[in-house]
């Protein structure tokens, strides 16, 4: 990977040198008063290590998993002591999740519970440790094979932030918020009041008065974000972010989102971020379709999460149909990369999907078997491998992890600082984990049948017809053929009978195969793939019981 350096007026001679290199510069490349380097950069074969596609993510709100010291708030001291619950390092243990990256939600000092308004960028929030502490989290997720990215909430800060406090004073940094003397005439996308007063003037906070947007048409601030970014990567070591907010970057009079200033700048960070290591991961929360995230995963952020696929996921097993999803699966495989984009059921923003499916054990099963078994990146949210509930206000959803029934749920040995749910009795990891057909056992199950098979990690996706819309089946296959398989998934409460196939195109190879279940490893079948991948089959002896799913693994007689 050819390195870009920003800052150093060396790095172009540097550059210039290697010009059959993958990064080249302009004729007419410039160094700005910043020192900065203005080229034409080759983005398509920018180097990146995608090792996030070989991943499972786990999403965790550090105020809420688990407690080391006993004050009633989780810390990271907490998440090192639950590694083993995460991933104890051997792939031959059933005691762990064997998740293999963690998404800690933000750890830096913040005046709220959540901590989404930042007061300081490059230290930690007292109640959740030190940086030795984080150092020492990733040391030890780092041993056992887990990666670490952490929330990077860069849009805006505190209004406490001491840089806020210096710009609404008029001391300094003036132009690192937006200011104007008057209030302008307009609102916020989703009609919220956008210009706040303070000291006689209005200052622009999309989210609300307590965190006030950065303006990023100012190069200070963006040099101070990078310098920010590669602190945290070379001094401290996390491997990757996820960005908060990536649509509202940089405004344009009174459009706020997805503007081209915006995109403009999210490629420049992409070529700083590769220049620093090829697999620093930044994975962006675009709220809004799928048409409208596609061209922040183009070369901007290696990718982004896929909103519009967890509501179908969700809302075609609540339905009983698969009709949304399909549409929505191939929209997807049309429109990204293949696999560059985050795939999970719910996060911290919704209300939890065991709460969404009403309780029913069977529907959260399937949702698991269903989001491990897809194309994309997939994340599960702390708890829902358990059966947590949750509905908003934001509180409600992040509660407290649920260890076990005893009392706080084994949370902490204090007051938690927040209640925790009042089914942990019932659904707790403790319990979950010593019954093999819990929800918890779906998840361990279908991530190590992930592990194992390259095709449900970074396989091809193509959907295959199939005798009513209660099912939602396709292919995966991965790039040398060597690893293939139908999964069929039954969306309706009743058990489906004779599963008719078909497909009349797809990436499996020519030939005869049996149908191999690898749940149970019965043979259900053969089926005979043409040319072109196409065929055309019929499991009449086989019944696929409701809310129930197969995997079946494509082998030579």
């Amino acid at each position: 990977m050819t390195r870009i350096y920003n800052g150093i007026s060396t790095g172009l001679i540097w550059l210039l040198s290697f010009s059959s290199i993958l990064i080249s510069c302009s004729k007419d490349a410039k160094i700005n008063t910043d020192n900065s380097i203005e080229s034409l950069v080759d983005i398509e074969n920018i180097e990146s290590n995608e090792w996030w596609n070989d991943a499972v993510f786990y999403e965790i709100f550090v105020r809420s998993f688990y407690d080391s010291n006993g004050d009633g708030i989780g810390d990271l001291r907490g998440i090192i002591e639950k590694l083993d619950y995460l991933n104890d390092g051997n792939p031959d243990t059933d005691s762990d999740l064997g998740v293999t990256a963690l998404w800690l939600m933000p750890i830096f000092p913040s005046p709220s519970y959540h901590g989404y308004d930042v007061t300081d960028f490059r230290s930690i929030n007292e109640d959740y440790g030190s940086i030795n502490d984080f150092k020492a989290l990733i040391n030890a997720a780092h041993s056992r094979g887990i990666k670490i990215i952490i929330d990077f909430v860069g849009n805006h800060t505190s209004d406490q932030h001491p840089w806020f406090t210096a710009s609404a004073d008029n001391q300094s940094k003036r132009d690192w918020y937006l200011w104007n003397s008057t209030k302008p005439n307009y609102n916020g996308p989703w009609g919220q009041e956008v210009w706040h007063e303070r000291n006689s003037s209005y200052y622009y906070g999309i989210f609300w008065s307590g965190m006030p947007d950065l303006n990023y048409k100012n190069q200070e601030v963006t040099n101070e974000i990078k310098n920010t970014i590669r602190f945290w990567k070379e001094d401290i070591g996390v491997d990757g972010f996820r960005i908060d907010a990536v649509k509202h970057w940089i405004e344009n009079g009174d459009r706020q989102e997805n503007t081209s200033e915006t995109l403009a700048w999210w490629r420049d960070l992409y070529v700083f971020q590769k220049s620093l290591d090829p697999g620093l991961m930044t994975v962006g929360e675009a709220w809004t379709s799928t048409q409208n995230i596609a061209p922040y995963s183009d070369h901007r952020l290696d990718y982004c999460f896929e909103f519009d696929l967890s509501y179908a996921i969700i809302d075609g097993i609540n339905n009983q149909n698969s009709s949304n999803l399909k549409s929505k699966m191939n929209e997807i495989i049309t429109t990204y990369e293949a696999n560059q984009y985050g795939t999970f059921l719910t996060n911290h923003d919704q209300d939890r999907s065991f709460y969404r499916f009403g309780m029913d054990e069977r529907k959260a099963k399937l949702a698991a078997r269903i989001l491990l078994s897809l194309p994309g990146v997939p994340y599960i949210y702390y708890g829902e491998e358990i059966g947590m509930l949750g509905q908003k206000p934001d509180e409600n959803i992040r509660r407290p992890m649920q260890w076990d029934s005893s009392t706080n749920s084994g949370f902490s040995s204090a007051q938690p600082w927040h209640g925790i749910n009042s089914n942990y009795q019932e659904y707790n990891a403790i319990d979950q984990q010593q019954d093999r057909e819990s929800i918890w056992s779906q998840y361990q199950i279908w991530i190590k049948y992930r592990s194992q098979n390259s095709a449900l990690r970074t396989g091809s996706y193509s959907f295959v017809e199939s005798n009513n819309n209660r099912l939602f089946s396709y292919v995966r296959a991965d790039s040398d053929n060597n690893n293939l398989f139908i999964v069929i998934h039954n969306l309706s409460s009743q058990s489906s009978n004779e599963l008719n196939l078909r497909a009349t195109s797809s990436s499996l190879p020519e030939g005869s195969y049996n149908l191999v279940n690898l749940l149970n490893n019965d043979v259900l079948g053969s089926i005979t793939i043409t040319s072109n991948g196409a065929f055309n089959t019929s499991l009449s002896e086989v019944s696929l019981e409701g809310f129930n799913s197969y995997l079946l693994k494509l082998e030579r007689p």
